[in-house]
């Protein structure tokens, strides 16, 4: 039996639904470079003349352009997936060690998610 697949109805997790989550946070990640783009325009320009800034400057754009056409790979793949195909998704929140980023990862959504001690929101 293949262990990414599972039929414990606790850890179980459609596929397409999870490709559609990582999706959703590429494009956001993507809208999120796009602003810091905007924000630092100005500084921008200014580093863009400095042939040693210049590669850099251009990096943030192609960054942007990058998790916006991964956030499309990843919903278009999820289209592919046959209907109710499940996984358990378990062993790789492991790896996540983002906590509000593992919750979104797993489907929650809202203000549910309190910030356990120890975590600090700076914005």
């Amino acid at each position: 039996m293949d262990h990414a697949i599972s039929h414990d109805a606790e850890a179980a997790t459609l596929l397409a639904a999870l490709l559609g989550i990582i999706s959703d946070e590429l494009a956001e990640l993507g809208d999120f470079t796009g602003q810091l783009q905007t924000t630092l325009s100005p500084a921008l320009l200014r580093l863009a003349n400095d042939p040693t800034c210049h590669r850099n400057v251009q990096m943030l754009d192609l960054l942007a352009q990058r998790l916006s056409v991964l956030g499309l790979f990843f919903v278009s793949l999820a289209q592919t997936i046959p209907e109710g195909l499940q996984i358990d998704m378990r062993p790789a929140l492991n790896a996540v060690t983002l906590s509000e980023l593992a919750w979104r990862l797993q489907g929650k959504q809202g203000s549910q998610f309190q910030h356990p001690a120890g975590e600090l929101e700076a914005f």
